[in-house]
């Protein structure tokens, strides 16, 4: 497979959280393939050095698994610890990590936000807090966001309450690194064709609605504009694109990728 030949981030390492599956593993393969070393983390470590493996093999990039608990402050600077340590560097730091536990309003417990927002929230704030200080001046970071955080459709109130969190971080983080020219954009998913979306049309559709497997996804999609699911790869490209040189003069901002989903709502 190899690198691609014009390859935009050779030279550099990445941080990618939620490595080990969906969004988070496309988009570590993707930067890999723009030549980009890779550190997998995620919280099953087989997982995340399947993956590790999979890039060192088909892109000949350094490649390091780390298993870690995005919700605990200590894993956290334990894994940027060993990050620096064992890769040199870190240019890039793509915060993926995230849950949903779908419930409507009205039946959502404290044990659903407090783990919720553990994650999604204040793991990603310290994720941030933590590389900022070991990240290449000039580097760049990029949040995963939601579709949730700016409309009024969830399956989960917490969910969409934390990735709304994640847009203002983003601006506020941007703000604070500038002087040191790095970079803080997000990107904001909608209705992507993943384990986690498959996870939602279970609870919510096939047990919460009665509706037949994958109904409730496909209602969804048609929504948007391109009336389908987007891949993991769709937004791999837009990670990659704000991670990489070409988008140098971005930062503060949200790259919204849903196939024109919340314009067709």
């Amino acid at each position: 497979m190899g690198v691609d030949g014009d390859a935009k981030l050779t030279g550099k390492v990445s941080l990618v959280t939620g490595a080990a599956k969906g969004i988070g593993q496309a988009i570590a393969l993707r930067l890999a393939r723009e030549g980009c070393d890779i550190v997998v983390a995620g919280h099953h470590l087989a997982g995340c050095e399947a993956v590790a493996n999979h890039i060192r093999d088909a892109y000949g990039c350094r490649s390091l698994a780390l298993e870690v608990d995005v919700a605990s402050v200590p894993a956290i600077r334990e894994m940027v610890t060993r990050a620096v340590d064992e890769m040199g560097h870190i240019d890039v730091l793509v915060n993926n990590a995230g849950i949903i536990r779908p419930h409507p309003l009205g039946e959502v417990t404290e044990e659903d936000w407090d783990e919720t927002m553990a994650l999604n929230a204040r793991g990603l704030f310290f994720c941030v807090q933590f590389v900022a200080p070991v990240l290449t001046e000039g580097g760049a970071i990029v949040n995963i966001s939601s579709t949730a955080a700016l409309g009024t459709r969830t399956a989960s109130p917490p969910y969409a309450a934390s990735k709304a969190a994640v847009v203002n971080l983003t601006q506020t983080s941007a703000r604070a690194l500038a002087s040191r020219r790095i970079r803080v954009n997000a990107v904001l998913p909608g209705i992507i064709d993943t384990a986690f979306q498959q996870q939602l049309d279970a609870v919510v559709g096939v047990l919460g609605q009665g509706l037949q497997p994958g109904d409730l996804l496909q209602r969804a999609a048609a929504r948007s504009l391109m009336g389908r699911m987007g891949t993991p790869d769709e937004v791999a490209s837009a990670v990659a694109f704000l991670a990489g040189p070409d988008s140098a003069y971005i930062t503060g901002q949200t790259l919204v990728v849903d196939g024109g989903l919340m314009v067709g709502t």
